[in-house]
Formats: C-alpha cells, structure tokens, sequence
C-alpha cells in the first residue's frame, strides 16, 4: 500500500510542477514547431505554442542515457524505517520512437546494484547485481492538457527481462564467521554459545562474498538467477532546446522472483520470508537527445519597430544610450564620461559620487571608501594579512589582540576572544589498498607520521598534532616541500575520522595543546624498529608496551609494523633493545632518508658496522616475536561465580587446569600450555571425548595477553 501511496504522491508532485509551465498567450506563426530555444524577453515567451514542438515523422529516434538511484523492496529490510533498504546507483540507455503526439515506444537496457540490511531478527543482507532490458510504453497527456507548455507529464509501464548475482557478507577477511547478538554487536561465536562470555567482537567488511543460490542450494536448489518485471512509473520531460530533453522519473519495478534477496517462504524458522515477491524502486534522471530532428528556423520576437525602439532605449537616463553604454545602472543623476560611466577625477578606482576623498594623491593606496592610507596604516594592515602566529583575530571584521600575560607594565590581563579548536593534523595520504613501496619510504620518513584506520577500511597517514590552524599550515606547507604535494590540514575527531578545517568546524572545539612526540625534522635521518611482516592485521594486543606504532599495508599484502621514531642511531638501538626484553627478538633498526630507506650503516656514519643488512622489503610474512612467549590452551569454562557442582567434578579431572580472574569479573578456566596449534587442537578433543567438556575450544595468548587464534598462527610464521 504505502508504495501505491508514493506513486500517486509522485504523480500528483509532478503535474502540479509542470502546470507552472502552462502558458496562455497568442501562438506564433505556423512555421515554429520547437520548443523555445532562444533568449527572448519575457514577456514572448508566452507566444511559443507547444503542440507544435513535435511533427511525429517514423524513423527519427532519440536516444537516452542517465544515472538512477534503485532501492529495494522485499523481505530484507529494516521494517522501523522508511528507508528499508541500501541505495545503490544504476544506469540505463534508451532508444524511443514517438509514434503519436501523446505515444513513445522505446527499448531499454539498464545495470546496476540492488542491496540491503536489516538490524534484526534475521540480521540479514545482500547486494545483487541486476543486468535488465526491455520494452516500454510512455504516455504524456497531451490529450488532455493545454497545448502551451514547456514540460510534459508522463506515465509509463512495459515488460522487461533481467538477470541477477546475488551474494551475502557472511565472513570477515580473516574467515570469521559474523554472529548477531541482540545487542547490535557481531561476535565470532552465538550469542547462545556456553562460552560466549569470551566471544571476539568483529567487524563487518561490507564485502559480499557468499553466493546466495550455492549457499541455500539444499533448500532452494538450483534456481534461475533471471525472471521478468513490470515496470509501473511516473516522470516529467522539461524541453531544454529543439534536440534535448531532460527527465525526471520514478518507477517501480514489479518483479516475477522472490529470490533477489534470497529469503523466501521455504526458509525455516525465523529466517522465513513472506510471500509478495521482491520489487525494487528506480528514481533516476535521463538526458535525451533527438537524434534526426533539423533545427528550426529563427524566428525574431521582436517586430522592426519594436527592434528600432530598443536600438535607441536609455535605461539609466544618462544619456547614452544602452548600446555604447559602459557602465549601465548609473544612479540619477551622476555625472558620466562618453562611455557611460560615472566621473573619478582622482583617478583612485572610486567614483566621485561615492569617493570621501574625490583629490587622493596621485599613485596613493586607498581604503574601501577611497581615502589615502598612511605608512602606519599600511604596515598594520600588512601585519594582519600575513599574520602566521595568531597576534591577530578576526571576529564578525573587528581585529582583537590577543591575551598578553600580566607583568612588566601591565596590572592585569588583557580581554581576548577565545576560539575552541579540535584536534589539527597534516594528512599526508589515504590508501584503500597497499602503499607503494616508494610511498611507503616517504611516510616512514615522515618522523611524527601516525596511521588510522578508518570505517571504510583505508588507512590515513597523518604528521603532527595542532592547536593552532598557523601552526598546522606551517608544517602543512613544509611537509609539500618535503614531497608531499597533496598534503593539507585536517581536524581529527573524537572518532578518529576527519573533517576540513572550516570556520563552522573549528568554531566552538577545544583548543589542544601543540604537542609532538619527535622534532619534525625532515632533513636529517629518521631510525625506527620494525617489528616484523604479517599476511594479517594484528591487533594492539599484540604490541602491548611496545611504544608508539604506525602500521603500513604494502603492496604484496603484507602488514608491516614500526615502533618509535628517532633522530638518532643509539637511541633506535636501545629501543630496540628494550623490545627484545619485551619479546620481539627479532626486532631490527631501518632507517630512512629523503624519502627513501637507506642503510643503517651508512646513515649511522659508521656507528653501526654493515652486517648482512638488506634492503628489500619483505615478500613473505616474518615475525619479530619470541615464539616461546606464544602459547595456545583449552578454555573449558568461563563463569561470574564458582563452577556448577557437575562441572567442577569434570575440572577436578583435568590435569593443569588454571583460573584466570578477567576485567569483567569472570573467571576464565583454561586448560594446558602448548607453542603448536596441532598439539593444541589434539589436546582440545581430548578434553571433549575423555572428560566430557564438548563445547572446550582453543585460545591463545601472548605475553599472557589474549589473542586471537589466527594472530597465534600468524605470529609463528
């Protein structure tokens, strides 16, 4: 019903919008068959008729091409809103024939992306691919609407034939299955699952990658992923020039499948969908172009006296007429030069009858009212427009001084405008993908550089930290020196996101304090500690303790990591020292130079003595961890209080068993201790058969902080 609803909404909006274009005047001679094309006052153009824009001749098509938006309809979808689905573009072309005066036939073709989501209680999603074609039909109402207009109402229906390539998001990247919990999070195990107190939260990665069809191939079978639709539509036509038009539509699409979305009435239990079948709405736009029509004939508006009395008309009354008239709009009045313009005897750009000062020395600079500036004047204003330091502030065109401290000579503060600032960064680059390897060299020679991951999956390289927009775009402008010619200023969010720098966004946010964590110095040598190459994303727990961390993607799609950031060698090598304490024995000293890494011994001059050093990147994982901190066990149990009496009689059993008191208050109960996930894995279904514990799976630790099993394996590499 409520899509009936819009469609009528649709069509009652679209004629009332094109009744604005209904005109009532006389027509113009028979021989004008055109929409009206030209600049005409406006008073003509109510002489165009346009029930002569068109002669019907066969074999004069047009054709159409434009962008669309399609939303889907169907039993995916969030029911609280009104928008139950994702929108995604498509595009169309179309090839019409006008074969009445009220009548176009037309062949269609149109490609595009349907998707959805829905929160709950199925939780679930899809994007389809959609390939479609077929005959339309279009009404416009000239029956029945005056013939003096400029845009055309319409109705059109038709039949059409698609096919479609629907796929679920049903994994991360890592092969973690999502599960919903009925708090809107997403966990790597059920909700219901005895152990989902130790449940991973996860992400969804928005890539669809599960067919449909395969995945409920026992349930559905082998379905065509193609049928038919019905399309039911509504639009206008605006008449840009004799050959273009422009539309506006929204069609409904009444398909013959329920299985776009892959839910249908066969699904079983709460997965089960209804019958109607799955219908998608496309509102789009289409620019069309008459592909044979000649152009028409000019037409004057005007009649010769009409064109005679124009050639002599004054608008402004002084004097010379509009045609040779420089400066039309004169006030009454004014004196004006032959041209039409209004006298400056100074010769200051500012006209006598708005000049304060009509005899301003020859060659003098003037204000905005005309008047000469003095040196002091000048200097002052110089200071202001090229102020770097924040001594000025401007505020609604009044110039504040800012706040001097109290002492020598002063007795108390001066007054000041406070201006709130968030959070200012340099962002240097955005990469969805892996970074290059001679981008790579010149972010990690940046030495304040800082990586983000963002919602979309890119990772943002920022420099620095501001409080002051002057201080930012000073070290904005030196890191473009330095070879980054897209770098700009930013404010970084609460939410790690980022927006410009605009008055209205920097208005009212906290000032912060312009920290660093190194001296930017982009000329000398920066020495950082790698912490290894891994073909996965690890988290922070990984690198607890280990110092400020920026993380690179490389282009072989390998993670690498760096820690610190030092101007000197001996201080790289202690921090690098400190880490191998900590358990990254195999953590090693790079260093980086103009843009590029160099070798630390010949960057160190000599410190350092060349050993079996290479500067290749790494093509295949490699781990700086001590392996022996590395450690997977069996979690048997997990519980707010003491174990049920049944299950500590099956822990009394266990050998090496072990309680762990969480953060939450929970109390972890893992069993054994092994550095191979094989023995693992063996010693996991040994606790289900021989003692019973079915739902025991495997963890794993770190330096005794857990992570995750497959950061575990990644860490052994």
């Amino acid at each position: 019903m409520k899509r009936i609803y819009f469609l009528l909404f649709s069509f009652c909006l679209l004629l009332f919008v094109s009744s604005f274009a209904q005109d009532t005047a006389k027509s113009v001679p028979e021989t004008y068959h055109y929409p009206y094309p030209h600049p005409f006052p406006e008073k003509e153009k109510k002489n165009i008729d346009s029930s002569k824009f068109f002669m019907p001749k066969l074999a004069q098509p047009t054709l159409g091409f434009g962008p669309g938006i399609l939303t889907f309809y169907g039993d995916v979808g969030d029911k609280h809103t009104l928008a139950p689905s994702l929108s995604r573009l498509g595009y169309h072309v179309t090839f019409s024939e006008q074969v009445s005066r009220s009548l176009t036939v037309g062949a269609r073709a149109m490609f595009g992306t349907l998707s959805a989501n829905e929160r709950g209680p199925r939780f679930a999603n899809f994007q389809s691919s959609i390939r479609m074609g077929g005959l339309h039909l279009e009404y416009n109402f000239d029956n029945f609407l005056k013939k003096k207009r400029s845009a055309d109402p319409f109705i059109t229906t038709g039949f059409e034939y698609f096919e479609f390539l629907t796929k679920t998001d049903l994994y991360d990247a890592s092969g973690n299955k999502y599960y919903f919990w009925s708090d809107g999070s997403i966990k790597n195990m059920s909700e219901e699952d005895p152990n989902a107190i130790n449940a991973i939260p996860l992400a969804r990665d928005y890539k669809y990658e599960t067919d449909v069809r395969k995945m409920n191939g026992v349930l559905f079978g082998k379905y065509p992923e193609r049928s038919f639709a019905v399309p039911v539509g509504v639009g206008v036509t605006l008449h840009l020039t004799p050959r273009w038009n422009f539309k506006l539509g929204a069609t409904m699409h009444f398909t013959f499948t329920d299985y776009i979305d892959g839910i249908t009435p066969d699904n079983k239990g709460v997965g089960k969908g209804d019958s109607k079948k799955d219908n998608f709405l496309e509102t789009y736009f289409t620019l069309t172009f008459d592909l044979f029509n000649p152009k028409p004939p000019y037409i004057s508006p005007l009649t010769d006296a009409e064109f005679a009395a124009l050639a002599i008309e004054d608008t402004d009354g002084d004097g010379v007429i509009d045609w040779n008239d420089s400066c039309q709009g004169t006030p009454p009045g004014v004196a004006v030069d032959a041209k039409g313009c209004p006298l400056d005897s100074d010769g200051d750009g500012h006209p006598d009858y708005v000049d304060k000062e009509v005899n301003s020395p020859a060659g003098a600079m003037v204000d905005e009212n005309g008047v000469a500036m003095n040196d002091s004047t000048l200097a002052r204003n110089y200071r202001i427009w090229s102020d770097s330091t924040g001594q000025y502030a401007m505020y609604k065109d009044t110039i504040i001084n800012p706040v001097a401290s109290a002492g020598g000579g002063w007795s108390k503060p001066r007054e000041s405008t406070v201006v709130y600032r968030r959070e200012l960064v340099v962002v240097l680059g955005t990469y969805s993908k892996g970074v290059p390897p001679d981008e790579m060299g010149k972010l990690l020679s940046v030495p304040d550089v800082k990586s983000s991951m963002q919602k979309d999956s890119s990772t943002v390289y920022t420099a620095g930290n501001f409080g002051r927009l002057p201080d930012a775009e000073k070290r904005r402008d030196e890191l473009k020196g330095a070879g980054f010619p897209g770098a700009k200023v930013m404010i970084r969010n609460k939410d790690g996101s980022f927006s410009e720098p605009t008055a209205e966004n920097l208005a009212g946010l906290s000032e912060v304090k312009t920290t660093t964590e190194v001296k930017p110095d982009m000329k000398g040598v920066v020495y950082r500690v790698q912490l290894g190459a891994y073909s996965k994303k690890l988290s922070m727990n990984v690198f607890k303790n280990a110092g400020p961390m920026v993380e690179v993607k490389t282009e072989d799609g390998l993670y690498k990591y760096t820690s610190g950031s030092f101007s000197s060698v001996q201080d790289a090598m202690k921090h690098r020292d400190e880490l191998a304490k900590k358990g990254y024995k195999g953590a090693f000293v790079v260093a980086y130079k103009d843009n590029k890494r160099v070798p630390v011994s010949a960057a160190s001059g000599g410190i350092v003595q060349p050993k079996n050093e290479t500067m290749e990147e790494p093509k295949t994982p490699k781990s700086a961890v001590d392996k022996k901190l590395v450690v997977f066990r069996v979690q048997v149990g997990a519980f707010m209080n003491e174990p049920p009496a049944d299950m500590q009689k099956k822990f009394s059993k266990l050998p090496g068993l072990e309680k762990k008191k969480k953060s939450s208050g929970v109390n972890q109960y893992v069993a054994g201790k092994f550095g191979s996930y094989e023995e693992a894995k063996k010693f996991r279904d040994e606790v289900g058969e021989k003692y019973g514990i079915k739902d025991a799976f495997l963890v794993a630790f770190f330096k005794d902080e857990m992570i995750s099993v497959q950061e575990a394996v990644e860490l052994l590499k």
